[in-house]
């Protein structure tokens, strides 16, 4: 499985579903393109859910499926404020 990463702005994210394990979806604006992005881990999920539509730039790193969309496995937000400084990346390090 290629793994690969990108670098952009998060976009359009949304709760594909919640019950019993949750999925969120975002598109990723990059200059070269738009990825589709999944994120099923469940503390990434519940972080990205604090994000702000079309003001945070994330580097995601993950892979492919067969839908071709892509799987995040890791990201970091690249331009935190002082919330999301403390209310996501404090948190997603103490999982990592």
């Amino acid at each position: 499985m290629e793994k690969n990463s990108y670098v952009g702005i998060v976009d359009k994210i949304r709760v594909i579903k919640s019950f019993p394990d949750i999925l969120v979806r975002f598109t990723l604006h990059t200059p070269s393109a738009d990825i589709n992005c999944l994120v099923s881990k469940k503390e990434h999920a519940n972080l990205i859910l604090f994000l702000e539509d079309g003001k945070f730039e994330l580097s995601i790193f993950g892979h492919y499926n067969s839908r071709n969309q892509f799987v995040i496995e890791k990201f970091t937000v690249r331009n935190p404020n002082s919330f999301v400084r403390d209310f996501i990346l404090k948190p997603m390090a103490k999982t990592a």
